[in-house]
């Protein structure tokens, strides 16, 4: 049974930020009750009835659910790149789509067969096609001026591919961030895959280079790399200490120039590996995207600094601001108009600038919130995290939504758990921070001392802190209510650390997405591992147990894992093949509960390892975080759908 239910009105009232309620933006008020409501709820919760007086009410049967549409978000266009047709065409990460885009300004989409496949960079292939690589479908793509697109699936599962770009010998190339790896696809679709030396390097941009071979960024490893047509990879260390390399572009000059996110540079290297570098004007700009430009000069993009870069062979940069201020500016590309054409990912928008400095945009058409991960909060609530719509959100249990838009813009706002304060703590990956809301919407937050963390998900420990796993920085921090931070480092290098959660004794547990291990660390940081049996699992999430274990998904793996607090691990497998189980959250009916992105399912195991699955209401909707909520049902959110769903448990 499926109820479709759309947001309550909320009257006007004493309220002064707003919120979008069916697609209009109207003031956050509340009714006179409310605070009333509000009142009586902590009260029960004070006395330990709250929970009471909702099972009172009628349960949610079983395998029932609600649904809520969540916000609307922006498009999120990621790269570009010019087309034989005379036109350019981009990925759409957040809409799931590949967009084509006139000199006009004309732009037509066609989705991505593959749900939530996040497409990231596109490229021309020889062959006439554009190939694209899917981080999260892992996978490699090819669309035809027509529109037809196929897809193939990369060797390595959880490789996330990153960067794509045409090779000297008719193929293409691309890298696998998680992978570590190179790739090469042919016209056919045939993989071959090459591992960098460096290990963790995290491999990103990629281009052929004027001797033959194909250069790329280690984003981790503050290299650059070249690889052969044979596969033979040579190194080159960057000046710059954590420069963070990112695109890479072969210039006019015969040489290879690169981006240095955190090092604020642009880099130049001979095809020798002679490296120089120049500054950014503008502090802190996060250059991004880099292109060759018709006039001779390198055009880049700056991901913070909000504005569009030129730097001469000689050097000499000049910047072109970017209106309006957080647009996130991302890929760039030479179009066939004498002019250079961008993305700005936060504005939705695809830019054009002249290579006098003239800027055109052209809006994308919109695309949805992409709600992330859900908790429970304190004040009977659901609070849960916007990938696209840049903000955290609450929704009650009627699914009367409001959001608070995060202050910096493509934030990516990722985990989210309730404090011991009262507060709801989340973690912003790109913004590298550990945010903090309370219930009546007001933000604060902390930086992570270690640059570019990139914090995925977060936790509340028994020591009265929260602890968070940092996925770049390969380390476990703890933030204590005042914003004091702790860090630890993961024994095992490049492990990628992703989901958290307190345990039955006391300490926190963790799984490592590259590592292929389960973590656990006491409250005085001492660090135990234990490996998985399955190979590649691709760890996601992990809850505590009823039964004082712990459970965990594989998504590559397709299983749930269960582990005792001996180590011992033992493995269930999902029924539905390819399910890609995520989020795990345990159940008032004694089950642990996860969301199957891939299978678009809900599944439900019991601690003896029976498995029964809900196919969510709407197809290829890709569940991805799932939490208890108060009122004895299980909720979710819909990455493909960026809606908020509940799932009834009979409780």
């Amino acid at each position: 049974m499926v109820i479709l239910l759309g947001r309550t009105p909320v009257a006007d009232g004493d309220g002064g930020s707003c919120r979008r309620q069916n697609g209009e933006f109207v003031m956050r008020g509340q009714t006179a009750v409310r605070p009333i409501q509000r009142a009586i709820v902590f009260l029960l919760a004070l006395l330990g009835l709250a929970t009471a007086s909702l099972a009172a009410a009628a349960a949610q049967p079983l395998g029932e659910f609600r649904t809520f549409e969540a916000m609307k978000g922006g498009a999120g266009p990621q790269a570009i790149a010019v087309a034989p047709d005379g036109s350019m065409w981009f990925t759409d990460r957040s809409a799931n789509k590949i967009g084509r885009i006139t000199t006009a300004g004309e732009i037509t989409q066609f989705t991505v067969p593959t749900a939530v496949s996040v497409p990231f960079a596109i490229a021309l292939g020889p062959d006439g096609a554009m190939w694209f690589t899917e981080l999260w479908g892992n996978k490699i793509g090819r669309i035809t001026m027509a529109g037809e697109i196929t897809e193939f699936v990369v060797p390595t599962a959880g490789s996330t591919p990153r960067g794509i770009a045409a090779g000297p010998d008719g193929a293409m190339w691309f890298t696998q961030q998680f992978g570590n790896k190179i790739g090469r696809i042919s016209m056919a679709g045939e993989i071959t895959e090459f591992a960098v030396p460096t290990e963790g390097a995290a491999p990103r941009g990629i281009t052929a280079g004027p001797d033959g071979a194909m250069w790329f960024t280690e984003v981790k490893a503050n290299k650059i790399g070249r690889i052969s047509m044979a596969g033979e990879i040579t190194e080159y260390a960057i000046p710059t200490v954590s420069a963070a390399p990112e695109g890479i572009a072969a210039g006019p000059d015969g040489a290879l120039w690169f981006t240095e996110g955190k090092g604020n540079r642009i880099g130049r290297i001979t095809t020798a590996g002679e490296i120089s570098e120049f500054a950014v004007p503008t502090a802190d700009a996060s250059p991004e995207g880099i292109a060759a430009g018709p006039d001779g000069a390198l055009w880049f993009t700056q991901f913070s600094g909000n504005k569009i870069g030129r730097i001469a062979p000689d050097g000499t940069i000049t910047e072109f601001p970017v209106e309006p201020a957080g647009a996130v500016l991302e890929g760039i590309t030479a179009g066939p108009d004498g002019a250079l054409w961008f993305v700005e990912r936060s504005a939705n928008t695809i830019g054009r600038i002249t290579t006098s400095g003239e800027i055109t945009q052209f809006p994308v058409p919109p695309a949805g919130a992409v709600p992330l991960n859900i908790a429970a909060g304190p004040d009977g609530a659901m609070w849960f995290t916007e990938y696209v719509g840049n903000q955290v959100a609450r929704i009650t249990m009627d699914g009367a939504v409001t959001g608070y838009p995060l202050p910096g813009a493509g934030s990516i706002p990722l985990g989210i758990a309730a404090g011991p304060d009262g507060a709801m703590w989340f973690a912003a990956m790109r913004a590298n921070r550990i945010g903090r809301i309370t219930m009546d919407g007001e933000l604060s937050d902390f930086r992570v001392p270690t640059p570019a963390a990139a914090p995925a998900r977060i936790a509340a420990g028994p020591d009265g802190a929260m602890w968070f796993t940092q996925s770049e920085a390969n380390k476990i921090g703890r933030i204590t209510m005042d914003g004091t931070f702790t860090e630890y480092d993961i024994p095992t290098a490049g492990s990628l650390p992703w989901g958290i959660a307190a345990g039955p004794d006391g300490a926190m547990w963790f799984v490592e997405w590259r590592g292929n291990k389960i973590g656990r660390i006491a409250m005085d940081g001492t660090i135990t591992e234990y490996p998985i049996p399955t190979e590649g699992a691709v760890l996601q999430d992990i809850a505590a147990g009823p039964d004082g274990a712990m459970w965990f998904t594989q998504r590559a793996g397709n299983r749930i894992g269960r582990i005792a607090m001996d180590g011992t691990v033992t493995e269930f497998a999902v029924p539905t093949e390819g399910a890609g189980p995520r989020g795990i959250a345990a159940g008032p009916d004694g089950a642990l509960w996860f969301a199957e992105w891939s299978g678009h399912k809900i599944g439900r195991i019991t601690v003896d390892g029976m498995i029964t699955e809900y196919p969510t209401p709407t197809a290829k909707s890709a569940p991805q975080g799932i939490a208890a909520g108060p009122d004895g049902a299980m909720w979710f959110t819909e990455h493909a759908t960026s809606r908020i769903v509940s799932i009834g448990t009979g409780h």
